[in-house]
């Protein structure tokens, strides 16, 4: 298994009183789900996009979330948007979920 790391910017709030971690650890497929999370798809979308089950996305959005301190799914959504942002763009295939809620 393939691991990928992501640096959280310096400036990303903390939650709490916990201090953000300059980098994670996102396995492959976390590191796919995490990019899409930046298009504010729902989960369901996001299975659908990656061709994965809806309880997989789940699995994989809460342990992207863990990895990174505990934040928000909002929060992991603007992370996403940044990373890719930072990576070029990447077109997805298909309509990717704008109207998705987070």
């Amino acid at each position: 298994m393939r691991v990928v790391s992501f640096n959280v910017p310096v400036w990303f709030p903390p939650r709490g009183e916990q201090e953000v971690r300059p980098q994670a650890q996102l396995t492959e497929q976390e590191s796919a789900v995490f990019l899409c999370l930046a298009t504010g798809a729902s989960n369901a979308e996001l299975a659908g996009e990656l061709q994965l089950s809806v309880s997989t996305v789940k699995f994989h959005v809460h342990n992207i979330r863990s990895k990174l301190g505990g934040i928000s799914r909002l929060q992991a959504c603007l992370l996403a948007a940044l990373a890719r942002e930072s990576a070029g763009p990447k077109p997805l295939s298909g309509g990717g979920g704008a109207g998705g809620r987070l």
